[in-house]
Order: structure tokens, then C-alpha cells, then sequence
């Protein structure tokens, strides 16, 4: 991995009842390293800004692009797919590496980055590897990091939630919150996130087995909610389960509005049906037998469509969200914000209540695939490139 100095700008990416399990930590693979930074070589590149009225999603382009009040710079390369990043109390990055299963963390400000051992053999491949990741939010107390993780077990690919402790350099303790969640080459997707309430919210895409979004007696295809030490907390729609809603394809991001505190979604659909939802307990998001926006769903009890689809000709691999909560930007405070794998774009999107009130593509596809987000405590935008030699950027003001 290569770090890039911050300060050099680049004008430009009923159900199963689970138990915690304590298990012992794996023998430590590699020694942590350090790097040091190395300066950026400035690059030539031009923004994009596009624009959609509030009935479409299919974006319209306007002259302007070269007087965006925002640019792009390079944070850190060389990174093997990064699928998840997150932001400790003490300004580091931290950030998974879905094909070489380690977690590293970058200091944005003094430069530097360190990986640390001690997480389990993770199974790579396709789709599969070590995937979403939230620390705690007593992280600075606790050292608690919570990851999903693909292995396979008896000849069968699965996926892990489990709880980790940070001790210096290494990832020790763990605590296995949701197991055996079905795994395959594809539709692995596992993203993690701290509710408001302070629970564990996680999703799990089907593992390519359809029928499994619609059978309660499966993790494949769901949201889930539990405690941070894998306990199921009072209030889940199907009593002791974990799982919060069902009906899901490839769930890829989950972000909470800082308002309303509502809990919205991204979803890999099939072609031209990926989907921006919102998450009700107990509700049911149709796929296999409904996808998009379709208002109804045959027999599929409690069902909700997508708030809206995205449709470009082709699928744009919708990826993760969030919500903007930083003062870097305050026009945009509280608007949400998501990448796309397929054409490599940056939307921004003001809502009015629930409803998409206006749309902006900020990037489209200058980096290539881009994978995940996050808002940094400078108030900058973060986001992941996902390719071998992947980067970690950050859109910040002109």
C-alpha cells in the first residue's frame, strides 16, 4: 500500500436462533507494518456533474461540471479491494481488504498505515471474502470491531459476524454473533452498521439461492438486528430471531438518517432493477418474486417496493450509502449519498420526506468500480475504489 500525502490535492472513486460463541483467534498471519507517506503526482482530470428531475433516475448532463466547488484527492492506493471503511475517535481510517482478509487503518492527517493480525483464514473468492466492518461506539474503551467474514466449513461456503478486540496490533477475542449465514461466489453482500439505538444492524445477501430471501428458516436474503454481544434484543419482528426485514437480493449498503432515524438500504437487483430502500421491521422486499418499484406483490405478505430504481440500460451495481453529517459541506447536510460499481458514479440525492426530491451525480466512473463510503471527521467525503490496486479518495471543498 502507497500513502498519499492529505494535503496534496488531484483534480479528478421463524427463524434460526443464533448464539454467540467464543472461539480462540487464529494464529497471527503477518506482522503488522507501517508505511511512510509518498507525495502524489498531481493529475488532470475534470469532474462531472449530472442532474436528474425528480421523476426519473436516469441522469441528464449539465455544462458546468468544470465549476464543481468540490475535488477529489488520493488518500491512500494500492489497496487490495477495499470493502468497508470506518472512522475511530482517534481519526484513523480503518478499512477491510475483502481479497487479502485483513483490516488496516490509515492516519489521514500524519500519514501512516498500519494492518493488524490475528482475524481468521477468510475465504476469497468472487464475490466472498472479508466484507463489512463497524467499530464500536465506545470503540476508544472497548477496542470492539465488529466484522463479516466468508470461510467455509465441512466442504460449505458461509459467512461470519463476529466481534473482535483490538489490542495494539492485533484482533484477539472473538466473538462469533451470527454464524453460518449461507455463502456462495456471489451475493455475499454484508454490511455493518451501529443503529442510533446502539444495536448491530447487519444484512446478508442469498449466497445465488433465490428461494432462500423468502424462507424465514434462512439467514440468506435478510437484515438483521441484534445486540453487540449477539443476543436477539426485545422488539425483533419474529420473536427470538435476528432477523429485521426479508426478501432481499444482494443488500450492499445501510445507513440511518440523522433525523428520522429511519433505516435505509441499497440492493443489487437484477438487470436495470437495482434498488434504494427503506427497512421496516418484519416487512418483506419481494425478491424473488417482486423487484424495483413494482406497488404490489402477488401472495407476498407485509411487502414494500423500492423507493426508486435505477435503470441506466443497464444494471449500475448500486454500492454502499450515507448520510452527510459534516459541516465541510453544509448545503448538503443530512442528504444521502451512494456509489455504484458498474459506472463508477458518485450520486448525491436531497430528499423531500421519503421521496427522491433531486439527484446529482458528483463523479462518473473517473475512478472506475467504486465500492464504499464514509464521512470523515474533517467533514470530507470518503469513498473506495474496488479493484486490486484499489485507492481510498476523498471529495472535499475547492
Amino acid at each position: 500500500m502507497k500513502m498519499i500525502l492529505a494535503g496534496v490535492a488531484v483534480a479528478l472513486s421463524a427463524c434460526a436462533v443464533v448464539t454467540p460463541t467464543s472461539v480462540a483467534p487464529a494464529p497471527a498471519p503477518t506482522a503488522a507494518l507501517t508505511q511512510t507517506p509518498t507525495p502524489a503526482l498531481p493529475l488532470t482530470s475534470t469532474p462531472t456533474i449530472t442532474k436528474t428531475s425528480p421523476a426519473t433516475a436516469t441522469p441528464t448532463p449539465i455544462p458546468s461540471a468544470q465549476s464543481a466547488p468540490w475535488r477529489v484527492e488520493t488518500v491512500i492506493e494500492g489497496v487490495n479491494r477495499p470493502w468497508s471503511l470506518n472512522f475511530a475517535p482517534d481519526g484513523r481510517l480503518f478499512f477491510t481488504s475483502r481479497n487479502t482478509g485483513v483490516i488496516s487503518a490509515v492516519d489521514v492527517a500524519r500519514g501512516g498505515v498500519t494492518a493488524f493480525s490475528g482475524l481468521p483464514r477468510v475465504r476469497v473468492g468472487g464475490e466472498a471474502g472479508l466484507l463489512g466492518m463497524a467499530l464500536d461506539p465506545d470503540f476508544a474503551r472497548t477496542g470492539w470491531l465488529y466484522a463479516c467474514y466468508s470461510y467455509s466449513a465441512a466442504g460449505l461456503p458461509l459467512n461470519r459476524l463476529s466481534r473482535f478486540s483490538l489490542r495494539d496490533r492485533a484482533l484477539i477475542d472473538e466473538t462469533i454473533l451470527i454464524d453460518a449465514m449461507p455463502g456462495a461466489m456471489f451475493h455475499n453482500g454484508c454490511r455493518v452498521v451501529i443503529g442510533p439505538d446502539g444495536l448491530l444492524y447487519a444484512t446478508m445477501g442469498e449466497a445465488s439461492q433465490r428461494d432462500l430471501a423468502q424462507n424465514p428458516a434462512s439467514l440468506g436474503g435478510k437484515t438483521f438486528r441484534i445486540n453487540t454481544n449477539g443476543s436477539i434484543p426485545p422488539g425483533n419482528p419474529f420473536g427470538n430471531s435476528p432477523i429485521w426485514t426479508l426478501g432481499h437480493r444482494n443488500p450492499q449498503g445501510l445507513a440511518f438518517h440523522p433525523v428520522t432515524g429511519a433505516l435505509w438500504s441499497t440492493e443489487h437487483g437484477p438487470e436495470k432493477r437495482d434498488e434504494l430502500n427503506i427497512l421496516r421491521p418484519g416487512m418483506n422486499y419481494g425478491w424473488p418474486a417482486c423487484e424495483g418499484t413494482a406497488p404490489v406483490c402477488g401472495r407476498i405478505a407485509n411487502y414494500v417496493p423500492a423507493v426508486r430504481q435505477y435503470e441506466d440500460n443497464a444494471t449500475i451495481a448500486i454500492s454502499d450509502l450515507v448520510f452527510y453529517t459534516g459541516n465541510a459541506f453544509p448545503a448538503w447536510r443530512n442528504q444521502l449519498f451512494f456509489v455504484s460499481l458498474k459506472t463508477g458514479r458518485l450520486y448525491r440525492l436531497a430528499l423531500d420526506g421519503e421521496r427522491v426530491a433531486e439527484q446529482e451525480i458528483l463523479i462518473d466512473n473517473t475512478y472506475g468500480r467504486l465500492r464504499d463510503m464514509t464521512v470523515g471527521p474533517d467533514g470530507f467525503i470518503y469513498f473506495s475504489t474496488d479493484a486490486e490496486d484499489g485507492k481510498i479518495l476523498r471529495l472535499r471543498p475547492r
